[in-house]
């Protein structure tokens, strides 16, 4: 490192000043009346440890060059930090709870310099109701040792899993193999976070897991743990490490809006918060949906006791009073029907106030209705919703339903189906139709197919093809796709048609299998939507599933109210991640990862259709 010289050099500077312009100097000749051709920052590369709830400090010194000579003008320059990682104050820099590597910069009038601050982050978390204070002095004095029967087994995260970089924090989870006491180690590229633990379980508490997850931004977060028993503490035993990878997308401002069945209730939660989710509408008994506003929800319920016809109900969201009114209550029984979807803002009208929705029916078309009174609107939906899907025109009867509008208002997907029903359906193809508002009239374009059945999978043909969703840019539509019908429990089991999730772009031009999605095995995985919004790396996909949540739902461990109409656990909400990246190379590799539970839900309840919207009352 070059010193600065201290004497001498400064009159020379001044005298420089003097004479003329310098590169980088202001149109007078002057940088806060200093001229130099450069500045830098010293030191230029420099690293720190800080651990989890701490600060750590850098102090720096900006160095004039003019004439191949040096001078210290840190007290004339303004230096700063991504606001990530810390703040600056004068000369020293301050850096909390998030590691990584960070840019310092200094500015002196138009001149600039940089630095690199590496940040690494240590930490050590007791938890658990029993574990020892001097838990880490155990495993460091216990001698590593192999046995199978000893080693504990991670059980979640899912490895390979993506999750957002704000989701909540994780539980992580693991078989004990006769251990009763744990370390658990989280590590990437620039933190090192061990926590001890007496149970089978660990959750770092709000503000570490934000730390380590920010972090991990953009890589893995290796996830191991170890096993000892504390009456013979001498030996330890390793798990195989498991990958959780952090995306660099945040997903703001959104909620997810699910159906507990086994509770009769819609109930929401922003994601991101795990505090209980807010009750939107109890006494539900069939299925519901959401608008792209998240203004309104259109649902259906069994009246009288009866499920044989269900009945459709609209509520429109006040923001005003901030709460959900009932602008059609189902137990009037005005209209009949099953599925609904909700033409978004802009078209056919530029606010919600003339809102249109579509309404499967029992008669096995589909209808254009007013939410807020349930009257029909006029349109030929109904005619054409019952058409042959090549296209042609072709009068059939074919049954459609699972409606699901584009965010651009110009197109619909749903499923078509050969056989009657207006809730169940068997042999379904997913088919499109366009839509425009032309002289006051709605009008629907001849339906054609988007995804023809069956579709072989793995030498197995998956006959049935229903629940489809636009992207939220309408780039693609993930689709539900199984062996027989749609609630088909002949065999006593909702997860015996081997429901699973595809994908295809608007055009139908490709269908790729969401394998790593869709896990091993029948694991029931059904109700596809998407997240709102735009993000940098991944499209954000929740659905629902019988998958085992760690060892905290399986099926030896699920609550009775759950076990019903043919499931065998709790059925929960996941998320999984799409790669744009893989998506951009074509639907020939499955672009998905495997899946994340949702942090806030109820363990104990059967959660399933979800919608991922606008949270309401957020424009």
């Amino acid at each position: 490192m070059r010193q600065a010289t201290r004497f001498g050099f400064v009159a020379g500077v001044l005298a420089l000043a003097a004479c003329g312009k310098h590169h980088g100097g202001d149109d007078d000749g002057t940088d806060g009346g200093i001229k130099f051709d450069s500045i830098r920052i010293e030191p230029a590369a420099a690293t720190v440890t800080v651990a989890l709830g701490s600060t750590a400090t850098q102090t720096y010194q900006v160095i004039g060059e003019a004439s191949g000579q040096d001078a210290d003008i840190t007290a004339q320059c303004s230096i700063s930090i991504d606001s990530a990682f810390g703040t600056a104050s004068a000369a020293v820099v301050t850096v909390g709870g998030h590691g990584g590597v960070a840019a310092v910069t200094a500015g002196c009038g138009q001149l600039t310099g940089a630095a690199q601050l590496t940040v690494d982050l240590t930490g050590t978390l007791v938890v658990g109701s029993n574990t020892p204070a001097n838990a880490a002095q155990i495993f460091a004095s216990a001698t590593a040792t192999v046995d199978a029967n000893r080693t504990p087994g991670l059980q979640y995260p899912i490895d390979q899993a993506v999750a957002p970089l704000n989701i909540p924090a994780i539980e992580v989870q693991w078989s004990t193999a006769g251990n009763d006491l744990f370390h658990v180690s989280l590590t990437s590229s620039h933190q090192a976070i061990d926590v001890y633990t007496s149970d089978p379980q660990a959750t770092l508490p709000d503000a570490s897991w934000a730390a380590v997850a920010g972090t991990a931004a953009g890589e893995k977060l290796a996830v191991a743990v170890e096993g000892l028993a504390q009456a013979a503490p001498t030996t330890k035993y390793a798990s195989t490490t498991s990958s959780l990878v952090m995306s660099h997308d945040t997903i703001d401002t959104s909620a997810i809006y699910w159906w507990a069945s086994s509770q009769g209730s819609i109930i929401t939660q922003t994601f991101g918060q795990t505090g209980a989710p807010t009750v939107v509408k109890d006494n539900c008994s069939g299925c519901h949906s959401l608008s792209r506003a998240g203004t309104r929800i259109g649902y259906s319920r069994c009246v009288g006791g009866s499920c044989n016809g269900e009945y459709i109900g609209f509520l429109k969201f006040d923001p005003t009073s901030n709460t959900w009114d009932e602008v059609v209550n189902a137990d009037n029984k005005k209209l009949q029907g099953g599925y609904t979807t909700f033409a978004p803002i802009g078209n056919p009208f530029p606010d919600d106030t003339q809102s249109v929705a579509i309404v499967t029916l029992t008669d096995g078309s589909m209808g254009l209705y007013d939410p807020d009174t349930a009257d029909a609107v006029a349109s030929n939906l109904n005619a054409v919703s019952r058409h042959a899907i090549d296209g042609t025109g072709a009068a059939a009867s074919r049954t459609g339903m699972m409606p699901d509008w584009s965010s651009d208002g110009t197109s619909v997907v749903y499923s078509s189906t050969p056989t009657g029903g207006f809730v169940d359906l068997d042999n379904g193809s997913i088919a499109k139709m366009g839509y425009q508002y032309m002289a006051g009239q709605h009008v629907f374009g001849e339906p054609t197919t988007l995804v023809k059945a069956p579709i072989t999978v793995n030498n197995v043909a998956y006959r049935n093809l229903f629940f489809p969703s636009y992207s939220p840019d309408d780039s693609f539509v993930v689709f539900n796709a199984a062996r027989a019908g749609w609630r088909d429990n002949s065999a006593g089991q909702a997860r015996t048609p081997g429901q699973r999730l595809m994908l295809t772009d608007a055009a139908g031009t490709g269908v790729v299998d969401l394998s790593a999605l869709n896990g091993s095995g029948d694991l029931n995985v059904t109700w596809p939507h998407w997240a709102p919004g735009s993000t940098a790396d991944y499209y954000w996909i929740v659905f629902s599933s019988e998958r085992d949540y760690g060892h905290e739902i399986t099926q030896g461990h699920t609550d009775p109210s759950c076990v019903q109409n043919g499931v065998l656990q709790c059925k929960q909400i996941w998320i999984s991640a799409i790669s744009k990246a893989q998506l951009a190379a074509g639907l020939t590799i499955d672009p998905s990862a495997p899946p994340m539970w949702l942090p806030g839900q109820d363990p104990k309840a059967d959660n399933i259709s979800p919608y991922w919207t606008k949270p309401a009352g957020i424009q």
